[in-house]
């Protein structure tokens, strides 16, 4: 899978979107919202020369285009639910399970996976031994070893 932290992508009406690390995406703050899109359209309409209207085809295309940034964001709200859905389905197949992970110190440890938690819609944590780790962090998963009893 393609990393697409720190993307950014402009919609037809140049609403800005931007990923972060924590796989959320958030709306550029300084671009157009479609509230503010219909009131110029509105102030358009109603400013206009009526010697000299505007074209209905262009009224056309813009309403078309607001429609589809809403689409749009309407995509991004469930891609956003969804992958905080795989992100705690994930976690949780990790108990019991033992993990390899980057520390804090930057340094690769091993350890035996007790807990998964969920915490808003971030990146769920791991309980491995006293450590809690981010799911980010995890490098490598295999089995336990079976013991051994007759």
């Amino acid at each position: 899978m393609a990393d697409v932290t720190g993307t950014t992508t402009t919609s037809a009406v140049g609403t800005r979107y931007a990923m972060n690390s924590g796989g959320r995406v958030s709306e550029d703050k300084t671009s157009l919202k479609n509230q503010d899109f219909l009131q110029l359209l509105i102030k358009q309409l109603q400013h206009q020369d009526p010697s000299s209207p505007m074209d209905s085809n262009a009224i056309m295309q813009q309403t078309a285009t607001l429609s589809s940034t809403q689409t749009m964001q309407q995509m991004i709200s469930v891609q956003q639910e969804q992958f905080s859905l795989m992100s705690r389905m994930s976690a949780s197949g990790f108990v019991g399970q033992t993990v390899d992970y980057t520390d804090a110190s930057g340094k690769t440890q091993t350890g035996l996976v007790s807990a998964a938690a969920f915490k808003g819609t971030g990146t769920p944590t791991l309980t491995i031994g006293n450590a809690s780790v981010s799911l980010s962090d995890v490098s490598g998963i295999s089995a336990p070893s079976a013991s051994t009893s007759s």
